[in-house]
């Protein structure tokens, strides 16, 4: 139900691969305490360095944790924000995604964001904050 591309926990990834991410950071985030204190959490780096894999880790433990998670890409994202909006049921497609106590989005930037996407992605960030 989570939307996860991939299914690979955190023990499945390579830290020696790459050896610039901090294992110990990761094994705090991995206690879901970012979710309580209300946190965002930004991977950035080029492609193939594992930020999809640790990303949809996470969700698998806030799952395990009992917590609302859902992972999709930003682009397939903006494209049913436009849709709802289109449709007028944006504030409905908002609702649903706020609900998720962990969202993850990825791909953010992979492709490029026009001004409607960009206003009905920041609409998304606004309600969640």
């Amino acid at each position: 139900m989570s939307g996860s591309p991939i299914k690979k926990t955190l023990e499945d990834f390579d830290f020696s691969f790459q050896p610039s991410i901090d294992k110990r950071q990761i094994e705090e985030l991995a206690t879901m305490r970012f979710l309580g204190n209300g946190e965002n959490i930004v991977f950035l780096g080029p492609p193939d360095v594992g930020k999809t894999h640790l990303a949809s880790a996470l969700g698998l433990v806030a799952a395990r944790h009992r917590f609302f998670t859902y992972y999709i890409n930003c682009h397939t994202l903006i494209e049913q924000l436009k849709k709802a909006h289109f449709e007028n049921r944006l504030p409905d497609k908002l609702k649903t995604l706020g609900k998720y106590k962990m969202l993850i989005i990825d791909e953010i930037g992979y492709l490029p964001m026009d001004i409607q996407g960009a206003n009905l992605f920041f609409q998304l960030i606004a309600r969640r904050y």
